[in-house]
């Protein structure tokens, strides 16, 4: 994917968090190896556009007035408790040649036909890939085609991803990304006849000796 351009300006010392944000901007800092965080702020419009497209692998072109432009991907988003609003964002500034390690997200395609045809339960067992690469060879996500999943015990591992050139995986290659497991049973209840009825209540009142029920003591009377 291209990279995202996205505008910030500079942010003062004297303005607060909670002025930013009813401006309709949202405080962020960007920080990286070797360098002073720099506090900025950011449009709400504007950022929601750029996170939709580039979510946290993609690299983003920072434009800052007066600055040449920064490389940064979004490292971390903080938001309200209802998760209606962003409170802050880290932005991490890379550079060319330095390697990163990002969690690169899966995106499941297809239908599987060992559910379709068989009712088994997917069992999805990650979310994401840890990788290590160069800036420009970092994947937006993974596609995991859910189509190769045939019968029952199917399984994708993450050794059957396709990741290009220049990536390096670091979680293991054995782990099962995805596995199609048997539908659960159902439980039958058991058919009674009426014979086994009728036999049942006879052997039950068989074992009531004469005088336990229906019957008076002489202190009683």
């Amino acid at each position: 994917m291209d990279k995202i351009d996205l505008s910030a300006q500079l942010r003062t010392a004297d303005i607060t968090p909670s002025a930013i944000r009813s401006q309709g901007m949202i405080p962020a800092v960007v920080y990286g190896k070797g360098e002073e965080p720099m506090p900025v702020v950011v449009t709400w419009n504007d950022f929601q556009k750029a996170y939709k497209l580039a979510g946290e692998t993609t690299i983003i072109n920072l434009q800052i007035p007066e600055s040449a432009p920064k490389m940064v991907l979004i490292k971390d988003v903080q938001l309200s408790p209802d998760k209606d609003d962003y409170l802050n964002i880290d932005f991490y500034r890379i550079k060319a040649g330095e390697k990163l390690r990002v969690a690169v997200p899966l995106r499941f395609e297809g239908e599987s036909p060992a559910i379709k045809d068989f009712g088994g339960i997917l069992v999805t067992n990650k979310n994401d890939i840890e990788v290590e690469c160069l800036p420009q060879d970092l994947p937006h996500e993974f596609v995991v085609d859910l189509t190769v999943l045939k019968n029952i015990d199917d399984a994708i591992a993450v050794k059957d991803i396709k990741v290009g050139a220049g990536v390096e995986v670091l979680d293991n290659l054995e782990d099962s990304i995805v596995v199609v497991t048997p539908p659960a049973a159902e439980e039958v209840e058991p058919v009674v006849s009426e014979a086994e009825a009728v036999a049942s209540v006879e052997a039950t009142e068989e074992k009531i000796e004469p005088g336990e029920v229906g019957t008076e003591t002489e202190a009683e009377k």
